[in-house]
């Protein structure tokens, strides 16, 4: 009991602090006036001095007249955040076309979005998977889960590393998006929205793509309070239809606010999603003439069971004869399915105690429920319940003559998860992926190499954690936190801030598959940790437009496992199973200096970084890589008038493992998967798949640019006309550790045309412009030696919208 004594007696000293800087007196005592209060949930922002002239706030895409809540718990500029972070706003997603994870990382330099088993869930920043955050709440696990709804979405914040003191970092520190929920308004307002296609020349042509989506929100009698609704409905048969691909999608968002009702103001949202959107694998056997020519090497392994020195599957590609690829080649069976079932809820009151403090307290809740069944195979049944509740002091206040501002609280959150997962019988590179039939079947092609399972949930099989699988599992975690942060202004032009953090996490875990496998004892086990985390930056301001700042930080968080986040059990080396401790001492650590100007009268943005930072990452297997990233960052966003906008941002990183290793399906080299002098350049070896690892060592990261250059442009003619261009070039990525076939550099460009009137528009979007053959990296060392996945080719789409 003495860690909850601790957190509590911690609680005790940091609520103390904040209150006593939040009496009025204080300011009586030091002869001054009350600082201003920080404002309350619900209230207009106004930062006059950053107001782009001729640009309302709707309509802007300029980050300088959005206030950011998610990197510091407080609403303020992006000149006086002292962190690497990218504001989207709600004109910057109109304008652009954004709809998801690959779409919004082009406006984010240092993230991307790799394939991701074709389901871009979360992007990638600096190197590293990123956490997804609502209205500054951390949601449940979701690596490779469900694609994120912008039913809901009115702007978005991507922060470059982990959450701070108030948020906390999450099983993530690469950074995290903090998605800011639709808001009621009190003028009433409907729009609808009806998206059409998609039309390509590419083989297969076109196909059904359809998306619909009403928003409606006014206010309620009396005027203190509003609602609004929003609905969205998806149908798509996706460009690889004949191998049963779909898109299909069901999401209906509602949001409320009450204000102008003494000190209180309270904001509610929900949301309902269901989604239909099975994993498109890609291309399995990547190689260098698979890249370079789209050269495939074609022939199924042959059943010969197991090898017993490595106990994986036995035989190689036979590699003496090849084909050209088709552009809708995929590892996807008919009957494969990746459904989910998505419900969230968060209320947020705001009182106002003084004019130089308030009270915010946050509550989310969310369920998850996962299904995906691959014939190839993989199987994974999952549900999530995750909690939170959060509540925040906000005090200014002088103190001995200097300002303070203070957050300072407590927030509680509960994780409960529950995985089943098999992936005891998934290779990949046994099939040949261009073979007439298209069911990629283990269980039925190789059933002399074949494990069965264990029934879990509807019947499928599955493994218990006892049988090296961890992300089997039953598993609750308590995380108590308190935190305190605190804004210090020494001079006019110069103020520190800094935050601590003190978690507390109490996790128990079961393997619930562990009776049926005949275990005795069922492994099960619990652990209590924890653990301090700090973050402190100093800001120099040598003219109102212009911001100086270095920050350092050290992060702690948990280790979950890729498969809905719970905990693992893993084996001691005697046959029981535990929880790992080093799972609970995931530490990031973030080094990092930038530069921030207004400039042209408040019509350009810039901002620059330069950083280094260290963190680990848990992979399949429960296994754990050390990274390192250095790189620096520039953003910049230029918005004359309403009519014209551009964006331009670029990153320089050099990724690589910190003295660390990863497995790659198939063991060190990809020739080991061909025939001895067969395959890609003759090289096969003949060994065949191994569970090898190379010995630790600082390799680039695979599937990672140096150099990554996006850039933006629209432009829009008073009569409603207008067109806009979006481009990113990537420098060369390495396709695995060896860097055996690389990636290289690449251009992705998209066009739209427009016509837009007061009460309809209609817009066209033709993508992928060049029509070239982009090829994209699956994202995880896992796999690096068996997947690649190909950009879609030249395709058009449009949607019609109409106010009311």
């Amino acid at each position: 009991m003495k860690h909850p004594t601790r957190i509590l007696s911690i609680a005790s000293a940091a609520s103390a602090l904040a209150l006593s800087l939040a009496q009025p007196r204080l300011a009586a005592q030091t002869g001054a006036a009350p600082a201003s209060p920080a404002p309350a949930a619900g209230d207009v922002v106004e930062m006059p001095r950053y107001e782009v002239t001729g640009v309302p706030p709707d309509d802007s895409v300029n980050p300088l007249t959005r206030p950011i809540e998610g990197v510091f718990g407080d609403a303020r500029s992006i000149l006086e955040t002292p962190r690497a972070a990218s504001t989207i706003t709600q004109a910057l997603l109109r304008e652009r076309g954004i709809n998801g994870v690959p779409e919004f990382v082009a406006f984010a330099p240092g993230s991307y979005a790799p394939a991701s088993y074709g389901k871009a869930t979360i992007p990638f920043i600096r190197g590293d998977l990123a956490e997804t955050f609502f209205n500054g709440q951390r949601a449940g696990y979701n690596n490779f889960g469900y694609l994120p709804s912008f039913n809901n979405v009115e702007a978005l914040d991507v922060v470059r590393g982990p959450g701070p003191a108030v948020y906390g970092s999450g099983f993530f520190t690469g950074g995290y998006v903090n998605y800011v929920t639709k808001a009621p308004k009190f003028t009433p307002e409907t729009t609808v929205t009806l998206r059409l296609g998609t039309w390509s020349p590419a083989e297969g042509g076109s196909w059904l793509n359809s998306s619909w989506q009403i928003d409606t929100t006014a206010p309620l009698p009396g005027g203190k309070s509003a609602w609004r609704l929003s609905y969205e409905g998806k149908e798509d048969d996706t460009f690889f239809r004949r191998h049963g691909g779909r898109d299909d999608r069901e999401d209906v968002f509602v949001s409320w606010i009450l204000r102008d009702s003494g000190p209180l103001t309270l904001e509610a949202n929900a949301q309902y999603m269901w989604q239909d959107a099975p994993q498109l694998l890609g291309v399995n056997r990547p190689n260098q003439d698979l890249i370079d020519r789209g050269i495939y090497y074609t022939g199924d392994l042959p059943d010969l069971g197991y090898d017993d020195d490595t106990g994986a599957i036995a035989g190689t590609i036979p590699g003496d004869a090849w084909v050209g690829i088709p552009r809708d080649a995929t590892l996807l069976s008919p009957g494969d399915f990746s459904n989910a079932n998505v419900v969230r809820a968060q209320l947020i009151a705001t009182v106002v105690l003084s004019p130089s403090a308030k009270l915010v307290n946050r509550s989310l809740l969310e369920h998850v429920d996962r299904r995906r069944y691959h014939a190839f195979e993989y199987a994974e049944w999952v549900e999530q319940w995750t909690a939170e509740n959060r509540t925040e002091l906000h005090a200014a206040a002088r103190v001995a003559g200097v300002e303070n501002a203070v957050v300072a609280g407590l927030a509680v959150r509960w994780e409960q998860r529950e995985s089943h997962t098999n992936y005891f019988n998934e290779y990949f590179f046994q099939y040949d992926i261009t073979r007439a039939d298209r069911v990629f079947s283990h269980e039925k092609d190789y059933p002399a190499s074949y494990w069965p399972g264990f029934a879990g949930p509807g019947g499928k099989l599955f493994f218990p954690a006892s049988y090296d699988s961890p992300e089997t599992t039953h598993s609750t975690l308590w995380n108590p936190a308190l935190f305190l942060q605190d804004e210090i202004k020494l001079h006019e032009k110069f103020s520190l801030l800094a935050g601590a953090r003190l978690d507390g996490f109490f996790a128990k875990a079961h393997d619930p598959l562990g009776a049926a496998a005949g275990d005795d004892p069922v492994w099960s086990d619990r652990n209590d940790d924890t653990a301090l985390s700090w973050n402190a930056s100093a800001l120099w301001r040598p003219a109102p437009r212009a911001t100086f700042y270095a920050t350092y930080q050290r992060a702690y968080a948990v280790h979950g496992n890729v498969a809905g986040g719970g905990i693992m059990l893993k084996d001691d080396g005697e046959g029981n199973g535990v929880i790992d401790r080093d799972d609970f001492k995931n530490l990031s650590r973030l080094a990092e200096i930038g530069a921030k100007f207004s400039l042209l009268e408040n019509k350009l943005y810039a901002g620059f970084a330069l950083y280094d930072q260290r963190r680990s990452e848990a992979e399949l297997g429960g296994a754990v890589k050390d990274l390192k990233m250095r790189g620096a960052e520039l953003e910049l966003v230029y918005q004359p008038t309403t009519r014209l906008s551009a964006t331009l941002n670029a990153s320089l990183i050099d990724g690589r493992f910190d003295n660390s290793t990863a497995t790659q399906s198939g063991g060190n080299s990809l020739h080991n998967l061909y025939a001895a002098g067969r395959g890609p350049g003759g090289l096969g070896n003949g060994i065949g798949f191994t569970w090898d690892k190379l010995p630790p060592g600082d390799y680039r990261i695979p599937g990672l640019s140096r150099v990554i250059v996006n850039a933006s442009f629209s432009y829009q003619l008073p009569c409603g006309l207008g067109g806009g261009l979006n481009g990113s070039w990537q420098s060369e990525q390495p396709g695995n550790l060896l860097d055996e076939y690389h990636i290289p550099a690449q251009v992705f460009l998209n066009a739209s045309l427009f016509y837009r009137r007061a009460s309809w528009e209609l817009s066209i979007d033709i993508l992928n412009v060049l029509n070239r053959r982009n090829w994209i990296h699956n994202g995880d060392n896992w796999s690096n030696n068996v997947l690649v996945y190909q950009d879609l080719p030249l395709r058009v789409e449009g949607y019609v919208k109409l106010r009311f």
